[in-house]
């Protein structure tokens, strides 16, 4: 069925979807005029999907593997501009979360997990850590769309959460193995917490996978 460019919601939203892997919010459509009739029969059209409350997807958009934490990350805070997101973020992904993002170590949260300047009262289930100041410019990069934490500032935190020797390590050894720290730099972010040596040669000892 052809569908007029009038009904098109897709080329009402401008560059937002692009610049969000396909994804947009109800308060991002609201605020480039298009009304929630109209995505109720965008999504009856098959132009967009409803991944979740407030969040949308442009159909044949393509193969999203964190589309889970994307969502999340996205209802958290629906009204933020993808520019707003990524160059001046209030929310970052952190810990587990992190990790997956950035590809590094093994582990698997039980649900999204993030670091905010403010409380969040979130509708869906996720783990958000509250500071008030944020983060330094140097304790957060940008990867597959979301600001998240860096390897060294994720490693500072997955060690304070508790997280075992061996799961420490192996996310160290890929760091490091990536190019995307030094030795130097995680041995300084663990502190007096942990000896990375150690944690490498654990990590080694016992194949964490």
């Amino acid at each position: 069925m052809r569908v007029s460019s009038h009904l098109n919601v897709v080329s009402r939203l401008g560059t937002i979807p692009e610049a969000q892997y396909g994804y947009f919010t109800r308060a991002q459509a609201a605020e480039a005029g298009v009304e929630d009739f109209e995505l109720a029969r965008a999504v009856n059209y098959q132009q967009i999907q409803r991944l979740g409350h407030g969040v949308y997807r442009v159909a044949g958009a393509g193969t999203d593997l964190h589309q889970d934490l994307r969502v999340t990350w996205l209802r958290l805070a629906p009204t933020l501009t993808p520019r707003q997101r990524t160059h001046h973020p209030t929310l970052w992904v952190s810990h587990q979360s992190a990790a997956q993002v950035l590809d590094l170590g093994v582990f698997l949260p039980e649900v999204p997990e993030f670091i905010s300047t403010r409380r969040l009262q979130p509708r869906v289930d996720a783990h958000i850590r509250v500071r008030h100041n944020g983060l330094d410019r140097d304790q957060w990069v940008v990867r597959d769309g979301f600001a998240v934490t860096s390897p060294v500032r994720t490693l500072s935190d997955l060690a304070q959460a508790g997280h075992d020797g061996g799961h420490l390590g192996r996310f160290a050894a890929d760091a490091i193995s990536a190019g995307q720290t030094t030795v130097a730099e995680l041995q300084a972010a663990l502190g007096r917490r942990h000896d990375l040596a150690v944690l490498l040669e654990l990590a080694d000892k016992t194949g964490t996978s």
